[in-house]
C-alpha cells in the first residue's frame, strides 16, 4: 500500500459558527493552537471573523490604498525586497498602512452586554472588536505570553501587483529574548494562496537567535543559513481563507512574495507584547475613542497604547511608521544599531 504524502504546512484550527460567535473554542482546539505556536511559531484559526466584517473593511481600506499611492498620507514601503537597491523599495508592492482609526456611525449591539461600559457603544466601523479585541486570539495569545497582552503596533502589509519578493528576514533585528514576548496577529481581508502572495512562511524558526542574521541591526536571514534550513525544513505558502486569523512568535523568519494579480492583498498586522516586556512604541488616536478604545480593552481583556491627540486635524494616514520592537528596559538594545541605515528615525 502506498504511503500517502505528507504535505507541510500550519496548523489550522477550524471554528465552528457558534464558536466563533461565543468567543469560546472547545479546549481541545485551544490546546492544539497553543500546541502547534510553541512547535512552529505560527497557527493559523480558521473561521475566526465573520466574512462580512472582513469584506466591509476590505472594501474601507483599499480606498485608503489608493489615497495613499496618490500621495495623500505618510507612505512607507518595507525595504526588504530583493531589487530595494537598484529599483527602490516601491518596486516590492508592500505598502505599510494604518487601518481606519474613527469613530463609526452606528451602535454595536452584539457585544454591548459583555462590556462594563453598558451606555458606551462599540462603533461598527471600523473597530470591529471582533478584529481589534478578537476573543480567540486574545485567549490563544494570553496563555503564551501571560495575562493583558499589549498592543504596540497596529497597521497592515498591503501587497500591490508586483513581480519582486522579499528576502527572508525576520521582524526582529536586535538582541531580544529567546523565548516568546511578541505575537504578530494577521488578518488576511480576501483570500490567499501561493497565486496571490500569500506569506512565505519558515516553519519552526521561531528558536533561532541573531547569530543567523546577516549582521546585527538588520532583519535579513544570512543566506547560508537560508539554505541550510530549507534542506531540514522548506518554507511553506499556506492558502488562508479570509476570516481567518494567524499568530504568529515575531521571531519567526518568512519573507514576501509577488502578487502578480490585480486584485490587492491587504493583511492586517496587530503586534501583542507580554505585559512585563515593556515595548515602548504607542499609536496616535483622536481622543474621542477614548471610551471605545476602553471597551475594546474590558472586551478582549487586554492593553492598547495609545498616545492621545486632538481629533482637530488627525488623520490616521499620517501616522509615522515605526518597526522599534524593542523593550523600554533594554534600552541599549536599539542604541547598539542606530548606524544601521533602515533603523535611523525610528
Amino acid at each position: 500500500m502506498a504511503v500517502p504524502e505528507v504535505v507541510d504546512g500550519p496548523k489550522v484550527i477550524t471554528l465552528t459558527n457558534e464558536e466563533r460567535d461565543s468567543g469560546v473554542m472547545g479546549d481541545k482546539k485551544l490546546y492544539d493552537a497553543i500546541e502547534a505556536f510553541f512547535t512552529d511559531g505560527l497557527v493559523v484559526v480558521e473561521n475566526a471573523i465573520d466574512v462580512g466584517i472582513i469584506d466591509r473593511l476590505n472594501e474601507r481600506m483599499l480606498q485608503d490604498t489608493e489615497k495613499l499611492l496618490k500621495g495623500q498620507g505618510q507612505i512607507h514601503y518595507n525595504h526588504l525586497n530583493k531589487s530595494a537597491a537598484t529599483k527602490g523599495a516601491a518596486a516590492g508592492g508592500n505598502l505599510s498602512q494604518v487601518p481606519p482609526l474613527e469613530k463609526g456611525k452606528r451602535l454595536y449591539e452584539s457585544v454591548r452586554s459583555e462590556i462594563s461600559h453598558a451606555d458606551t457603544p462599540f462603533p461598527v466601523e471600523w473597530l470591529f472588536p471582533e478584529v481589534y479585541a478578537n476573543k480567540h486570539g486574545s485567549r490563544i495569545i494570553s496563555n503564551i505570553l501571560g495575562p493583558k497582552p499589549e498592543v504596540h503596533f497596529i497597521r497592515s502589509n498591503t501587497l500591490i501587483a508586483n513581480d519582486d519578493r522579499q528576502m527572508v528576514h525576520a521582524d526582529l533585528r536586535f538582541e531580544h529574548p529567546e523565548h516568546p514576548f511578541a505575537i504578530a496577529y494577521n488578518t488576511c481581508l480576501i483570500d490567499v494562496g501561493p497565486e496571490n502572495g500569500s506569506t512565505e512562511i519558515w516553519l519552526g524558526t521561531q528558536n533561532t537567535n541573531l547569530d543567523y542574521h546577516r549582521e546585527l541591526g538588520e532583519p535579513m536571514i544570512a543566506e547560508d543559513k537560508v539554505e541550510e534550513r530549507r534542506k531540514i525544513r522548506p518554507p511553506v505558502y499556506p492558502r488562508i481563507k479570509r476570516g481567518s486569523i494567524i499568530l504568529r512568535d515575531l521571531r519567526l523568519w518568512h519573507a514576501g512574495v509577488a502578487n502578480p494579480t490585480k486584485d490587492t492583498r491587504i493583511m492586517l498586522a496587530i503586534v501583542y507584547y507580554a505585559a512585563w516586556y515593556k515595548n515602548g512604541v504607542v499609536t496616535q488616536m483622536p481622543e474621542s475613542l477614548k471610551p471605545h478604545i476602553a471597551a475594546l480593552e474590558e472586551y478582549g481583556q487586554q492593553k492598547i497604547a495609545v498616545e492621545w491627540v486632538p481629533d482637530e486635524g488627525y488623520n490616521y494616514l499620517d501616522i509615522k511608521f515605526s518597526n522599534n520592537f524593542s523593550s523600554t528596559l533594554t534600552p541599549w538594545v536599539w542604541e547598539k544599531i542606530q548606524h544601521i541605515k533602515t533603523v535611523k528615525g525610528y
